[in-house]
């Protein structure tokens, strides 16, 4: 038996945590995987033996937690689709205590929206409790996706013809087959920096910093609303704290882990 067995084998009579913890792993590994794995570069992947590989994989497989269709068709499962599917109903859960910290982190109110086709609607907020404080209403915004910074971060998640073939839908943009070149750039910078940004563009006096997550809960965008003199007078901290949030919620909640 080699060291690597001989530790695997210890690891299972120490109790169901080791055992939970390298199911998590497996299935971690399979959601990044488009094709499908064999046992053999499974245990590879994720350093275990082949033999306790083969044991996880059986009893997730009882659960139709994940399929396997021959020797290198291991992927996820029906079932762990409908536990992903389930909790879209309860994605405020997750999220909600990440707009809390933001909020109380940065004195400002932060404020959860998603896409709905060409439109943005906002689905909840938190409103610091300050001298000078901004409310953004909840429900469909009148401005399509293209004109808010939020709505520009959500667009910026995809390739510039998959943003052209969703613009079609609105009547302002059917007769164009380009991006018009202000928004061109625009996508272009968010991709490279992460955040999007508008001064005063949706409301006057306001800059509105927004950042846009894909994640296993579905496609949603944070941003905060600052009046414009507190964003000059404290702009890194202010994109720093977002992003932090940004990326808490990406390892918790994100597609690749």
């Amino acid at each position: 038996m080699d060291e690597r067995t001989q530790a695997g084998a210890g690891d299972e009579r120490g109790g169901g945590i080791q055992v939970i913890a390298r199911a998590a792993k497996i299935l971690n590994l399979l959601g990044r995987s488009a094709g499908g794995m064999s046992l053999g570069e499974i245990a590879q992947a994720v350093d275990l033996p082949r033999s306790t590989v083969q044991r996880i994989v059986g009893a997730l497989e009882e659960q139709g937690m994940i399929r396997s269709e021959g020797a290198g068709g291991i992927s996820l499962g029906a079932g762990l689709l409908r536990l992903v599917a389930n909790a879209h109903v309860d994605r405020m859960t997750v999220v909600r205590p990440w707009l809390q910290k933001l909020s109380e982190a940065v004195q400002e109110t932060v404020v959860f929206s998603r896409p709905a086709g060409i439109q943005l609607i906002v689905e909840d907020r938190v409103v610091a409790d300050r001298e000078l404080q901004v409310m953004p209403r909840l429900g469909q915004l009148d401005t399509p996706l293209y004109g808010t910074s939020a709505g520009r971060a959500l667009l910026a998640l995809d390739k510039d013809e998959d943003v052209i073939a969703l613009l079609a839908v609105s009547n302002a943009a059917k007769h164009k087959a380009v991006l018009p070149q202000t928004l061109a750039i625009q996508l272009d910078s968010i991709r490279k920096t992460g955040i999007s940004s508008d001064h005063g563009e949706h409301i006057e006096g306001i800059t509105t910093t927004a950042v846009a997550l894909d994640t296993v809960l579905g496609r949603f965008a944070i941003s905060m609303p600052i009046p414009t003199f507190r964003f000059e007078r404290s702009r890194d901290f202010y994109l720093e704290e977002l992003l932090h949030c940004k990326a808490g919620l990406l390892k918790e909640i994100g597609i690749d882990g």
